[in-house]
C-alpha cells in the first residue's frame, strides 16, 4: 500500500480564529461556544473521522480488515459485534478498553478481548463494562484516517421495531436468537446498539455505508432512516456506499450473458453484476441525495489476498491441477463443495472450506486460474486484491476523503458551531428572553463567511451541487469539483493538469479559467445558486492563480516575465 501523505496541519485556522474573536470573553453564554470552537480548531491538525456504518452483519469488520490489510478487527465472534471499535496511528500495535463506569481506560494484550465471550461469567461481566475498545495501528491509512467500525444502524420501520433484532437487519431467525441472547447477557438492546451506532455517526467527519450484497427491504428501511436523520449533516461530500459481499453473486443464480443463455462459471465476474446494482442503486433519489457513490468489494476477498497465510496456496495449486470446466461444475454448489469427498478432487472437503472461508468461493476458483497461468504468489496476491474492488475503494477514500479533508472537518465544525447557536437561542426562547448576543454575532459571523472565505464558501458551493440546485455544464461541473481540491490540493490538480506542469502553464491555464468564470459570473440570467457559486469558483481560480505567481516571484525574483520561465515546475 503506498503510503499517503502526512495530514496538513491546521488549515482554516483564520475561521476560527475570527469566530473566537466574535466570542466575548465575559458572557457567560460563551463558554459552550468557546469550547466548540477550540476543539474544532484542534480537529483540523488531526486525523480525520470516518465511521464504517450500516446495520448488523453486513460486513463492516471484513471491510476495516481489507482496508488496513490485515485482521485486526473481529469478524466472527457476535459479542464483540455489539462494540464500538476505533482504529487509529501507533507506531507499535496497541489495544485500550474504555469502560462504562469511567474508571481510566486500560492497555489489554493484543488478541485477549477475542478470547471472552458471554458464555463465560468472567467474561460476561468484563464485556458488560466496556464501553469502547480502540486499536492503535502503524498502518499508513491510519495516519491520515481513524476508522470508527460502529455496532449496527436500525431502520425506524413499524410500530414497535426499535426492540426487535429485524430493526438492526438480522432476519435470519436462528441469528435472531443468537443475538438477543447475548444482547440480553450484554445488558443491552436492539435500541442501545442503534444509540451507540449513531452517536458515533454524530462524532464522525465523514462516513462509509456498508450495504450487504444487495440493497434488500431491511437495508432500504436503513438508508430511508439514514437519510432522514442525518440528510442535514451527511452528504455526497462527506458519505459514499459500498456493496459489501460482492462475490457473492458468483456462481451466478438465474444471471444470463450477452447472448441471452444462463451465465457461465468459467466467464462470470461477479464485481460486474454487482457494479450494475450499484449503479442502479444511484437512480434512486433518496440514495443519490446521501451518496457520493456506491462501490461494490468483496471484503472477504480483499482480506484473504493480503492476509491468508503463504501455506494455503499449496492446497490452490492442486485444485489449480483440476480442469477449469470441472472445477467449476464441482463449485455451481458452494456447500457441497465445501462438505462432499470427490475423487475428482485433490484436495480433501475440510481444506476446501476452510479455503472458501478465506477467499470466498469466487476468490478460490480466480486464485486457481491465476495459478495456471503460473503466476507467482505475490502475483495473485496483487491480482485478488485487485479484483475485490478493495483497492479502488482505498484510492475512493484516500482521494475523496483525504483530498477533501480540511473541507470536511471545516464543515464538522461549523455544524456543531451552528448547533449551539441554536441551542442557546431555543433556551432563550422558552425562557421568553432575548437570545444571548454572542450567539447572534458568531452567526453573523458564519453566515458572512459563506460568502467571503474560501472554506465555508467551497462548501456552499458543493452542498449547491450535491443538491442539484445548479445549471452547470459537464465541463463546468468538473471544473468546480477540481478547483475545491476533488482530485488533489496542489495548484496543478486544482487546475486538472498533471504534476510537474510548467509553472508557465500553470499560469496561462488559471487565468484562461479566471476569464471563463469571470464571464460566467456575469451573467445576468443566471438563477441566483448557480451565480454564487460562479463568484466562488472565480475566487477559488483566483487564489490558485495568485500562488502560481508566487512561485514565479520565488523563482525567478520581482521582475520574472509573464512568458516562458524554461522547464522549472510546481505542483
Amino acid at each position: 500500500m503506498a503510503s499517503p501523505p502526512e495530514p496538513e496541519a491546521a488549515p482554516h485556522d483564520e475561521v476560527f480564529a475570527r469566530l473566537g474573536q466574535a466570542i466575548d470573553g465575559e458572557d457567560p453564554a460563551a463558554t459552550g461556544l468557546r469550547t466548540i470552537v477550540r476543539d474544532a480548531r484542534a480537529r483540523m491538525a488531526q486525523p480525520m473521522r470516518v465511521a464504517v456504518a450500516g446495520q448488523i452483519k453486513r460486513g463492516k469488520s471484513t471491510l476495516v480488515n481489507a482496508l488496513l490489510g490485515e485482521e485486526v478487527s473481529d469478524t466472527g465472534q457476535l459479542e464483540l459485534t455489539f462494540n464500538v471499535c476505533e482504529f487509529h496511528h501507533s507506531d507499535r500495535p496497541s489495544l485500550t478498553v474504555h469502560f462504562k463506569d469511567g474508571r481510566p481506560a486500560e492497555e489489554w494484550p493484543q488478541g485477549s478481548l477475542s478470547r471472552l465471550t458471554a458464555r463465560s461469567a468472567d467474561g460476561l461481566r468484563l464485556l458488560r463494562s466496556v464501553r469502547k475498545v480502540e486499536v492503535g495501528r502503524p498502518s499508513p491509512l491510519l495516519r491520515r484516517f481513524r476508522i470508527v467500525d460502529t455496532p449496527g444502524l436500525g431502520s425506524v420501520h413499524g410500530t414497535d421495531a426499535q426492540n426487535t433484532l429485524s430493526f438492526l437487519g438480522i432476519s435470519d431467525p436462528a441469528e435472531r436468537d443468537e443475538a438477543a441472547r447475548v444482547l440480553d447477557g450484554l445488558g443491552q438492546d436492539a435500541r442501545s446498539v442503534h444509540a451507540e451506532s449513531a452517536a458515533e455517526m454524530d462524532r464522525a467527519d465523514a462516513v462509509v455505508f456498508v450495504f450487504s450484497r444487495g440493497l434488500g427491504r431491511a437495508d432500504q428501511q436503513a438508508v430511508e432512516s439514514f437519510a432522514g436523520a442525518y440528510g442535514e449533516i451527511v452528504s455526497p461530500l462527506k458519505a459514499f456506499g459500498v456493496l459489501s459481499r460482492s462475490d457473492q453473486y458468483w456462481p451466478p443464480v438465474d444471471e444470463t450473458g450477452p447472448d441471452g443463455l444462463p451465465a457461465d462459471l468459467l466467464d462470470h465476474d461477479p464485481m460486474e453484476t454487482a457494479r450494475r446494482i450499484a449503479d442502479s442503486y444511484l437512480q434512486r433519489p433518496t440514495v443519490r441525495r446521501v451518496f457520493r457513490t456506491v462501490v461494490p468489494v468483496s471484503g472477504l476477498l480483499g482480506t484473504g489476498a493480503q492476509c491468508m497465510p503463504s501455506d494455503g496456496f499449496g492446497p490452490l495449486a492442486e485444485l489449480a491441477k483440476v480442469p477449469p470446466r470441472l472445477l467449476a461444475d464441482r463449485m455451481e454448489d458452494v456447500q457441497l463443495f465445501c462438505v462432499r469427498d470427490s475423487p475428482d478432487l485433490p484436495v480433501p472437503a475440510e481444506v476446501r472450506a476452510a479455503l472458501v472461508d478465506r477467499l470466498g468461493a469466487w476468490g478460490v476458483f480466480l486464485a486457481c486460474g491465476l495459478l495456471r497461468d503460473n503466476l507467482p504468489e505475490d502475483a495473485v496476491r496483487r491480482h485478488l486484491l485487485e479484483r475485490s474492488g478493495v483497492t479502488v475503494l482505498r484510492e475512493l477514500v484516500l482521494r475523496h476523503f483525504g483530498n477533501r479533508s480540511s473541507l470536511i472537518k471545516l464543515d464538522h465544525g461549523q455544524r456543531e458551531i451552528a448547533e449551539e447557536i441554536g441551542r442557546l437561542r431555543a433556551t432563550a426562547q422558552l425562557a421568553r428572553q432575548r437570545p444571548p448576543a454572542v450567539a447572534d454575532r458568531v452567526a453573523q459571523v458564519l453566515e458572512s463567511m459563506r460568502l467571503t472565505d474560501s472554506g465555508p464558501a467551497e462548501l456552499a458551493a458543493l452542498g449547491a451541487y450535491y443538491g442539484g440546485r445548479l445549471t452547470l455544464t459537464e465541463q463546468e461541473q468538473a471544473q468546480l469539483l477540481e478547483v475545491t481540491g476533488e482530485h488533489g490540493t496542489s495548484c496543478a490538480a486544482r487546475l486538472g493538469l498533471p504534476p510537474g506542469t510548467e509553472v508557465d502553464v500553470l499560469l496561462k491555464t488559471a487565468r484562461r479559467h479566471i476569464a471563463r468564470w469571470a464571464a460566467r459570473a456575469g451573467d445576468p440570467l443566471l438563477d441566483r445558486p448557480t451565480l454564487t457559486t460562479a463568484r466562488v469558483v472565480l475566487r477559488s481560480y483566483e487564489r490558485v492563480a495568485t500562488l502560481v505567481e508566487r512561485a514565479l516571484v520565488l523563482l525567478y525574483g520581482e521582475d520574472a516575465p509573464d512568458g516562458h520561465h524554461g522547464e522549472r515546475s510546481t505542483s
